[in-house]
C-alpha cells in the first residue's frame, strides 16, 4: 500500500486542529445529511447496481468536519467512508458557496476491483481524499463532489 504525502499531512493537520481545540473532537455546532448520485466519466460495462449516495456529517462552529457515507459503489459493493474535513466559504457576495476537503477510511472496493482507488487493500480498506464545491443557505444546500478521474457526484441536503 502506497500513502501519498499530502494525505499524511492532510490527516496530521486535521487531528492536530482537534487536539488544539478546547471542545472534544466529538462535540458539534450542527448536523447535515446529504444524499445523491452520482455519473460516471467514461460508461464501463462494469458499472452496476444503484448510483445512491448518503452522508450524515457533524460541523464544527470552527468549520471542520465528520463523518460517514454510506454508498453502493460503481461495481455494486457496499461501501463506507468515515473521515473528517474542513469547510472553507468563500468571502463577500459568495458567501454562500464553499470549497470542502474530507480525507479519511474508505471501506468495500474489494476484489477484483480493489485496484479501482489508488490506495487499498485486497480485503477492501483504503484510504480517500475527496474535495468538493457546494452551496448553502438558510439550511439547504447542494454540492458537486469530485470522485477522482471516475466520477462526479451530486448531493441535496439540509442541517439539523
Amino acid at each position: 500500500m502506497n500513502i501519498n504525502l499530502s494525505t499524511i499531512l492532510l490527516l496530521a493537520v486535521w487531528s492536530g486542529q482537534c487536539l488544539a481545540e478546547e471542545e472534544k473532537w466529538y462535540e458539534y455546532d450542527h448536523l447535515y445529511f446529504h444524499a445523491g448520485t452520482y455519473v460516471h466519466y467514461s460508461s464501463s460495462a462494469d458499472h452496476n447496481g444503484p448510483n445512491l449516495f448518503g452522508a450524515l456529517e457533524a460541523h464544527k462552529a470552527n468549520d471542520w468536519l465528520y463523518g460517514l457515507a454510506l454508498f453502493d459503489n460503481s461495481f455494486g459493493q457496499f461501501s463506507q467512508y468515515a473521515y473528517g474535513g474542513k469547510n472553507w466559504n468563500f468571502p463577500d457576495d459568495w458567501r454562500n458557496f464553499h470549497f470542502k476537503l474530507t480525507a479519511g477510511i474508505l471501506h468495500g472496493y474489494k476484489e477484483p476491483w480493489d485496484d479501482k482507488i489508488p490506495i487499498n487493500t485486497s480485503d477492501g480498506w483504503g484510504i480517500g481524499v475527496i474535495p468538493s464545491l457546494g452551496y448553502k443557505k438558510n439550511g439547504f444546500g447542494g454540492d458537486l463532489i469530485f470522485l477522482g478521474n471516475s466520477a462526479l457526484l451530486f448531493t441535496l441536503g439540509m442541517d439539523f
